[in-house]
């Protein structure tokens, strides 16, 4: 958990996965599980390792700083509805926001997705460099779920204030007056979406919001404010966050893999993109470790783990996993098994938003490959380097440079 290992997690999951697939760390107590086949058990057993052990804003909630839950306190609690809850409950919570994620209504979304991937371009396509991770990277998603969730552009800024708030607490890394601002964020998350779930209960309209706060599905109550507001926050992070990572690592990665570059521009094809897309989810793995909670004594790999331990299922090491894909460190977009990374979980908690997350990059990508080429880190900018987060992996930034098509 130092965060020079969660910026470059490759070696020590290496060393994990060969020494100690099932690593109890002596400080936390917590037991690491590496493998593919460990993970995927995991994820599919939601019996046995429960997701339902703390609330997701648990540096906030859980502390005992009395100024910071002088903060939480005027706001709403923070209940556990789908990250951090167990069917049958997850499973209801889910259905408010299936109907958002549909292949129907995803597929209505894809004229936007584009435009607003055009768009972009034309905002610095001319100039023949950008920082893409502010300028293409996260206002894409970020624009689709804002969209999403029924709030106007005008208010981006917010939301990705929001977003980072979200994501330092979830982070590990914040001190008290980074947990002390990022309180107050939430507040303000909170105070901007009770007003307007008001509205929507008023005047619905065709919107996550409005099937969120309107939603009554087989003679269930309708969600309450704080129910909301937990699926709210969750549905911001997931929604754009993870896809700003996998766009930004994925054009890092056509940099340093020129070879592999040269497969798509001889055959930019939808499939091809779509291999690429699954390549760069799995040696991306934006959400790189989750935990869960054991509900019983179990035994693997010869260590006793008792009832109540917490796990930290590492995702993006199950996705590094020779076992399962060969040469994992090698990134190759014809491997024959791409589908089986688990970039985005599996069960019951398989991301509600991967779909969308899919769409946006194989949009995202093929609009970028049709416009600009020779991608290239910009003279003189510093190499791209990973933010330090105990849940979520990304890149701070990346300069670049590349040609305009003609």
């Amino acid at each position: 958990m130092h965060p020079e290992v969660l910026k470059s997690p490759w070696l020590m999951n290496k060393r994990l996965r060969d020494e100690a697939p099932v690593f109890q760390d002596p400080s936390s107590g917590i037991f690491f599980i590496s493998r593919y086949e460990d993970v995927v058990k995991m994820a599919m057993d939601h019996e046995t390792f429960s997701s339902k052990m703390f609330s997701s804003n648990r540096a906030l909630y859980a502390s005992e700083d009395e100024e910071l839950l002088a903060i939480m306190n005027q706001g709403y609690e923070n209940v556990p509805t789908m990250l951090t809850q167990d069917p049958p409950l997850q499973l209801r919570y889910r259905k408010f926001v299936n109907k958002a994620f549909s292949p129907r209504s995803l597929k209505a979304l894809e004229p936007f997705i584009e435009s607003v991937s055009n768009e972009l371009i034309d905002n610095f396509g001319d100039s023949g460099s950008c920082e893409f991770l502010a300028e293409f990277g996260v206002p894409l998603p970020l624009r689709v779920i804002v969209s999403q969730l029924g709030a106007p552009e005008a208010d981006l800024p917010l939301f990705r204030k929001w977003t980072e708030a979200f994501i330092g607490n979830l982070s590990g890394q914040l001190d008290r007056d980074g947990l002390l601002e990022a309180a107050r964020e939430v507040i303000e998350f909170q105070n901007y979406f009770v007003k307007r779930m008001d509205e929507r209960r008023k005047k619905p309209e065709e919107d996550i919001l409005s099937q969120i706060v309107n939603a009554s599905i087989d003679g269930e109550k309708p969600l309450d404010n704080a129910e909301s507001l937990s699926m709210l926050s969750q549905i911001l992070v997931a929604g754009n966050e993870t896809t700003s990572a996998s766009l930004t690592e994925g054009i890092w990665l056509l940099i340093k893999n020129p070879e592999q570059y040269e497969i798509i521009k001889s055959d930019p094809s939808p499939e091809v993109i779509s291999n690429f897309v699954e390549e760069v989810l799995r040696y991306s793995s934006p959400s790189s470790n989750m935990f869960r909670r054991t509900t019983k004594d179990i035994n693997m790999h010869g260590v006793k783990i008792p009832e109540n331990s917490i796990l930290f299922a590492r995702f993006a090491s199950a996705n590094q996993d020779g076992e399962k894909f060969p040469d994992p460190e090698k990134f190759d977009i014809t491997r024959e098994n791409l589908k089986e990374q688990v970039a985005f979980g599996k069960g019951v908690h398989h991301c509600l938003g991967a779909a969308l997350s899919r769409r946006e990059m194989n949009i995202g990508f093929k609009v970028i490959f049709e416009r600009l080429e020779n991608f290239r880190l910009s003279e003189g900018a510093d190499t791209p380097a990973f933010a330090a987060n105990a849940l979520l992996h990304g890149l701070t930034g990346l300069q670049l440079s590349f040609d305009t098509k003609t």
